[in-house]
C-alpha cells in the first residue's frame, strides 16, 4: 500500500505555491498582451488586407471593373494623411536641419511645388512617401497634394467640387486601382466614395454615381534648390521630429529601379513602348491630354534644357534637368496643368490621353 505522505509531495508548504504563482503570473502576462492586442484589432479601421469589400466602402456603383480594385494595405488609414500641417519659411530649413542633427531637406531632394494666388509651398517627397495625402489650404484655396510611391505619381487638385461647396477631406483608403492610390472622402455619415488619384475622379460610391471630378491645380515635381531659388518666399511643410528617422529610412529606390509591378495593371504597357517605370509628365491643355516620357524630353532639349511642343492651342515650354531626371512645364511663363507618373500608370489611364510622338 502506498504511503499517503508520499502522495502529497506537492503541497502549498512544500513549494506548490511557487508553481501556482508562476501559473498566475503567466496568465496575467498573457492577458495583458492578448487583450490589448484584441482591443486594437477591434478598434482599428476596417480592412483585412485581402478583400476590398471589408474596407467599409460602397463599391456600387463602380465606374471601373470591380475586380480591378485590390487591397494594397492591411486596412484603411494605415498610411496617415496629413491635415493642415505646420510650415517653415525657406530660410528656416537650414536651422531645422541643424536642430535635428540630420538633414530634413537638402537641395537635391525632390519636392512637389505648388503656387496658388501668389502663395507658394513645397511638399517634400520624403514626407509624402509616408503620408501620400496632404489636406492643405494655399492662397485661400483648399487643395490636396497627393503622391503614390508605387507609381511615383504626383497629382494636386482642389478639394471643393464647386466654388461655394464645403471642401472634402481625403484619407488613404488602403485600396488600389491599376497599382495607383485610391483616396476616400471622410464623411461623418460614413457614406464615402473612392477617388482615383491619377484620374482625379470618383470611381466608386455616391460621388461616382454623380460623375464627380476634381479640378487639377498646376504643380511641379522638382528639386528643392530649384524651387526655393525661383520662389524665395516659399514655405515648406514642417516635420514631426519623431518621424524624421522614418522619413529618411523609407525608400522605394530598389522598387523604382526594378521592372517588377507589385499589383495588377490593365492594360499593361505595350512591349514596343518605353520601359514600364520610365518617369513621365502628363500635360492637360485645351481639353487635350498628352503623356511625355521625361527621358525623351531631356534628349530633345537644347543645351539650356529647353524644349517646346504644341498641345491643342497651347505652346508648351519644357524645362528639363538631369540627376535626377525632372521636367517642369510652363505655358506663357505660368505653370502648366500637369500630373506625374511612371509610364505603366500613365499608359493605363487611357481615356483619350495620347503619348507624345504617336
Amino acid at each position: 500500500m502506498t504511503d499517503p505522505k508520499r502522495q502529497r509531495l506537492l503541497t502549498f508548504r512544500s513549494g506548490g505555491w511557487v508553481i501556482l504563482l508562476t501559473v498566475f503570473v503567466g496568465v496575467v502576462v498573457v492577458a495583458m498582451t492578448v487583450i490589448p492586442a484584441w482591443q486594437r484589432m477591434q478598434a482599428r479601421p476596417p480592412g483585412d488586407g485581402r478583400d476590398p469589400a471589408t474596407y467599409g466602402f460602397a463599391l456600387e456603383p463602380t465606374l471601373v471593373p470591380r475586380a480591378s480594385i485590390v487591397a494594397g494595405q492591411l486596412h484603411r488609414d494605415l498610411v496617415p494623411a496629413l491635415v493642415t500641417p505646420a510650415v517653415l519659411p525657406a530660410d528656416g530649413v537650414g536651422e531645422a536641419n541643424r536642430r535635428q542633427r540630420g538633414k530634413y531637406l537638402v537641395g537635391s531632394d525632390r519636392v512637389i511645388g505648388v503656387e496658388v494666388a501668389g502663395e507658394s509651398r513645397a511638399y517634400p517627397i520624403l514626407v509624402l512617401s509616408l503620408h501620400e495625402i496632404v489636406n492643405d489650404e494655399l492662397g485661400g484655396v483648399p487643395i490636396a497634394i497627393t503622391y503614390n510611391p508605387l507609381c511615383d505619381s504626383v497629382v494636386v487638385f482642389e478639394r471643393r467640387l464647386d466654388p461655394g461647396s464645403e471642401p472634402l477631406e481625403f484619407g488613404v483608403s488602403g485600396l488600389l486601382y491599376n497599382s495607383n492610390l485610391l483616396l476616400y472622402d471622410r464623411r461623418a455619415d460614413g457614406d464615402e466614395s473612392l477617388w482615383s488619384q491619377l484620374q482625379h475622379r470618383a470611381i466608386a460610391g455616391p460621388y461616382a454615381a454623380a460623375g464627380a471630378t476634381l479640378r487639377l491645380v498646376p504643380a511641379e515635381l522638382g528639386r528643392w534648390d530649384d524651387w526655393s531659388t525661383r520662389h524665395p518666399e516659399t514655405t515648406v511643410i514642417d516635420f514631426a521630429p519623431e518621424s524624421l528617422a522614418r522619413y529618411r529610412e523609407t525608400s522605394y529606390a530598389s522598387y523604382l529601379r526594378s521592372d517588377e509591378l507589385l499589383f495588377p495593371v490593365d492594360p499593361p504597357p505595350p512591349p514596343d513602348g518605353p520601359p514600364a517605370k520610365t518617369p513621365c509628365v502628363i500635360v492637360d491643355a485645351g481639353g487635350v491630354c498628352r503623356v511625355y516620357p521625361i527621358p525623351a524630353v531631356i534628349a530633345a532639349a537644347d543645351a539650356d534644357g529647353l524644349w517646346e511642343d504644341t498641345l491643342g492651342p497651347a505652346t508648351l515650354q519644357f524645362h528639363a534637368r538631369s540627376a535626377p531626371d525632372l521636367v517642369r512645364v510652363t505655358v506663357g511663363g505660368e505653370a502648366a496643368t500637369t500630373r506625374y507618373a511612371l509610364w505603366f500608370a500613365a499608359h493605363a489611364l487611357g481615356r483619350g490621353c495620347e503619348r507624345a510622338g504617336e
